[in-house]
């Protein structure tokens, strides 16, 4: 298989619709792209290794752990009243906890953090989905390789800027090169979602950034095509998920309460957009199901939607009871402390308008709409990277010279 020089960008949460603020990507070809419901933590995997999530099975940062006891246990005996009730006193144990005791266990890009809203004494139940970094060998599995490890093992030229701390996806921070030499160069900006979240992106902040992105792209596809001619190498630029502007804030916790329930005494992870139970019986299940249905931003998804938005029906990962919001909604008080001061938000189901990703190239791309593992195929093609995994890709080969 013939491979050919590849220049990649992405750009964390890049809405489709915003690529009228960058007049040079939008002289590229260009179509949406249907992200998955869940967060970048789940993203990610999939645009890495052309599988959704149904396979790769990283689904949130915090999930119900497999083993009896989690890496929290110790703090989980500590009594469920102030101050360790507090949230600022949880985040600082949590925080502290974790850098003392749990740094060495895992080295993924979330990593072990700081907990929130949870009682303590759920925190034993609790453990981290993703335990390697993106990059790492068998980030996944053995039978799963991600297009880090595929490019390492076919020893090919390659470099990667902006993926790491101290200066982890901001766009000024990016070291670039020529591309002479270089079979694959990849830059990763995160800051979109940053600057997203602080004042939406159809803000004049976040045009001004987009409009800094764009120019960034055109530059080095410029030095590509001055190096390669314009039909010398392929170009892929993608965004991972959208970014909807929040309408409505929902306090779970208050919600739950004014309806006779205590939620504090229901086994749940609360994220930004979604809401995991894990119900001790079936009388705490229909009363849970009872509130959730008076909310009317909320949406159960039923057993038969798992297949269709592949997700693993696997309850320690998205609970016994898995609600999501629609777009422009968010619940207030997560276990991550986010949500209570940002304008804009992800996470929600693919259909939510605003919730396109964007994938652009400078080949013809085939289809009306890319996917997350699309990336990754249309990629290791361009390289001319064989592979074949024991486990079917989902993703397709979209573009075409």
């Amino acid at each position: 298989m013939k491979k050919r020089p590849v220049l990649s960008i992405f750009a964390d949460g890049v809405r489709y619709d915003s690529i009228k603020y960058m007049p040079f990507v939008s002289s590229l070809n260009s179509v949406p792209l249907e992200t998955v419901l869940g967060y970048s933590i789940t993203c990610h995997p999939s645009m890495y290794t052309g599988v959704y999530p149904d396979k790769h099975k990283i689904a949130f940062h915090w999930v119900k752990g497999k083993k009896e006891k989690g890496p929290y246990t110790f703090l989980s005996y500590f009594p469920d009243f102030f101050p360790f009730s507090n949230p600022y006193v949880q985040a600082v144990a949590s925080h502290f906890y974790a850098k003392f005791f749990l740094k060495k266990k895992a080295s993924p890009f979330m990593g072990y953090g700081k907990l929130l809203n949870l009682p303590m004494k759920y925190w034993n139940h609790i453990d981290i989905n993703e335990f390697k970094y993106w990059d790492e060998d068998n980030y996944i599995n053995n039978e799963i390789k991600t297009i880090f490890e595929l490019v390492r093992k076919n020893n090919y030229s390659h470099h990667i800027s902006n993926m790491h701390k101290p200066n982890l996806g901001r766009l000024h921070s990016i070291k670039t090169v020529q591309p002479k030499g270089y079979d694959w160069v990849y830059y990763f900006i995160g800051e979109s979602d940053h600057v997203s979240h602080e004042y939406t992106q159809h803000s004049d902040e976040g045009i001004a950034f987009l409009a800094k992105l764009d120019e960034f792209i055109k530059e080095e596809y410029s030095k590509f095509e001055k190096e390669y001619s314009t039909d010398g190498f392929d170009f892929y630029f993608w965004s991972d998920h959208g970014h909807i502007a929040i309408e409505k804030r929902i306090d779970l916790y208050e919600f739950f309460r004014n309806n006779g329930v205590n939620l504090k005494n229901v086994f749940h992870l609360v994220d930004s957009t979604t809401a995991r139970f894990w119900p001790k019986n079936e009388t705490q299940k229909a009363k849970i199901m009872e509130v959730m249905k008076k909310i009317s931003e909320a949406s159960l998804v039923e057993d038969y939607e798992y297949e269709l938005l592949h997700l693993a029906k696997d309850s320690n990962l998205y609970g016994e009871l898995f609600y999501y919001l629609e777009g422009g909604a968010v619940f207030l008080y997560t276990i991550h402390g986010f949500g209570n001061d940002v304008k804009s938000m992800h996470g929600y189901h693919p259909d939510a308008t605003g919730n396109d990703g964007l994938f652009v190239s400078n080949r013809h791309i085939k289809y009306n709409k890319a996917t997350l593992p699309d990336v990754f195929v249309s990629k290791i093609k361009s390289l001319g990277i064989d592979y074949e995994p024991t486990i079917s890709l989902d993703g397709r080969n979209i573009v075409s010279r």
